[in-house]
């Protein structure tokens, strides 16, 4: 017991440093098999398939509700039900505190509120995932809203409290949980990855700390078959056999853990965001638990009974957090290979966007940290990641079949990808166009050779029924060519200037998507039948 703070500590580190690890090698893994997925050659396009294509969306859908006003209401809900959450979490644990282990002077309305706010801290970064902040404004955030508590700290406490134990009181609250969190998803390479795998790395750190404490505890009398081992490899390699070895044991639950987080996520018991701002908080109750454990022992972990809310939240705000019906679907084309742009793009506009419908997107290794979620990853670490591809113009309407249209507990919806091979994109692309209300494209460093991106215009121009079409570009866009290959849609399209991108642009671009011309007189467009 005397050092189980630090061994737990010190697995919860290490778990993180390889979750981070395995994820930023996953994640090159997985664009190579999707780059090498996408070259898959295949036989010539069967005419009758090709042409057949909208037959996977269905009738005339009911008007699709583009409104500026619910997309904020909804995201505002939404960040009031994490700070909601995070507020009562705060006030739980500060009672546990005061109630099972700093007992001296005893439990003060004032203490429990002051020590709440405090405790409240976490409120910050969950923010911050809601709308993917930087590392910088994040660590920004959390910085100026403890400074704002240290002068309320210090009127609350006694004269012994000094500015420097304060400010080095709240430095070692935080610090573990910013480090894990920033170990996690700070890097956009392993965002959408190490979340997932941690609790997996957790299980197999876990079995090798158990397997060393059962070597520690034979070294005083070791058994003849421990010094046999050591005679024939050697201290060092006897130490990785008692570090290696649980794991023949520990691979299983990590693969279960794997496999039910996948089922989960696909039966929508969770969504990504619920999942990292749940993770987050476990860690901020396991790094309170640690320092307690010397004064009440094992008891301390009675704190982290207080993540509870966690779920217990999100159920009751669910229906609060319900979207209205009708939600538009929203088409994303891009320029591709311009990677950091593009996430740039994604994480100020269609993550906002979410709070009002569906996204659908051809997938591409630019987009895969914004996009790869629990179900992907378990398809591919399974070795079935071919069975998301289409390969075969028929395979079009299997794949479309299977998007996922409803919105998660949270209110936001999800983001459906094609993933194609270089003989069938376009094939797709026709039936997502098909089946979309509005149009997101970046053109940004557009040129005329870029045939991809004039194939895509191409089908625009022919796309009565789009309500909006929004186009970026900058300075190096042809916007000429562009113009050319629209058409007579040209005048329904609405360009935003990228050149000088900030904040005051980006939420132009959310705007101008949220803000549809006057509906055409033809039929509209049709809907996926994707699951419901």
């Amino acid at each position: 017991m005397a050092n189980l703070d630090g061994q737990l500590l010190f697995g919860l580190l290490v778990s993180l440093v390889i979750a981070a690890i395995v994820a930023w090698w996953l994640a090159g893994r997985y664009r190579k098999a999707m780059l090498r997925l996408m070259s898959t050659p295949t036989p010539p396009r069967d005419t009758a398939v090709a042409t057949s294509m909208t037959t996977v969306v269905g009738a005339s859908a009911a008007p699709a509700r583009f409104e500026a006003a619910i997309n904020r209401r909804q995201n505002r809900r939404l960040a009031a039900v994490l700070a909601g959450i995070s507020i009562v979490l705060g006030l739980s644990t500060s009672a546990f505190e005061l109630l099972a282990v700093h007992t001296d002077p005893g439990f003060g309305l004032n203490r429990w509120l002051i020590l709440g706010a405090v405790y409240t801290w976490p409120v910050v970064p969950a923010l911050g995932l809601l709308w993917r902040w930087s590392v910088g404004r994040t660590i920004g955030g959390v910085a100026a809203y403890l400074l704002c508590l240290i002068p309320v700290i210090l009127l609350g406490s006694n004269a012994a409290q000094t500015l420097t134990m304060v400010t080095g009181w709240l430095a070692s609250t935080v610090a573990l949980p910013m480090i894990s969190l920033l170990g996690l998803a700070a890097s956009g390479r392993i965002r959408a990855v190490a979340p997932l795998l941690f609790p997996a790395a957790v299980v197999l750190v876990g079995a090798s700390l158990v397997g060393l404490a059962w070597a520690a505890s034979m070294v005083d009398t070791p058994p003849p078959t421990l010094l046999a081992l050591l005679d024939a490899i050697g201290a060092m390699p006897t130490i990785l056999v008692f570090i290696a070895a649980p794991w023949a044991v520990g691979i299983w639950p990590v693969i279960g853990v794997l496999r039910a987080l996948a089922t989960a996520y696909r039966q929508k018991r969770f969504s990504e965001l619920a999942y990292l701002f749940g993770l987050f908080w476990l860690v901020v109750l396991i790094a309170m638990a640690l320092p307690s454990i010397h004064s009440v022992g094992l008891a301390a972990f009675g704190i982290v009974l207080v993540w509870l809310w966690v779920p217990v939240g999100f159920a009751l705000a669910r229906g609060w957090l319900a979207p209205p019906p009708a939600p538009p679907t929203l088409l994303v084309l891009r320029v591709f290979r311009r990677d950091a742009a593009v996430e740039a793009l994604f994480d100020a506009v269609t993550e906002r966007w979410r709070a009002t419908g569906n996204t659908v997107l051809i997938a591409g290794t630019d987009l895969v940290s914004r996009t790869l979620d629990a179900d992907d990853l378990f398809v591919f670490l399974s070795r079935r990641l071919r069975e998301r591809f289409i390969l075969q113009p028929e395979d079009i309407p299997r794949r479309l079949a299977e998007f996922d249209l409803t919105p998660d507990h949270d209110g936001r919806y999800r983001i459906n990808e094609c993933y194609c091979g270089d003989a069938t994109w376009q094939g797709a692309l026709r039936a997502l166009v098909a089946g979309s209300h509005a149009v997101l494209m970046d053109l940004r460093d557009f040129r005329a050779e870029n045939g991809g991106c004039r194939f895509e215009l191409g089908e625009l121009s022919r796309a009565a029924h789009l309500r909006q079409i929004v186009i970026l570009f900058n300075e190096h866009t042809d916007r000429r060519t562009a113009e050319a290959d629209l058409g007579d849609a040209s005048g329904r399209v609405h360009w935003v200037d990228m050149s000088r991108r900030h904040r005051h642009t980006d939420r132009a671009v959310l705007a101008a998507l949220l803000t549809p011309a006057a509906r055409p007189d033809e039929s509209g467009p049709t809907q996926f039948r994707g699951r419901r």
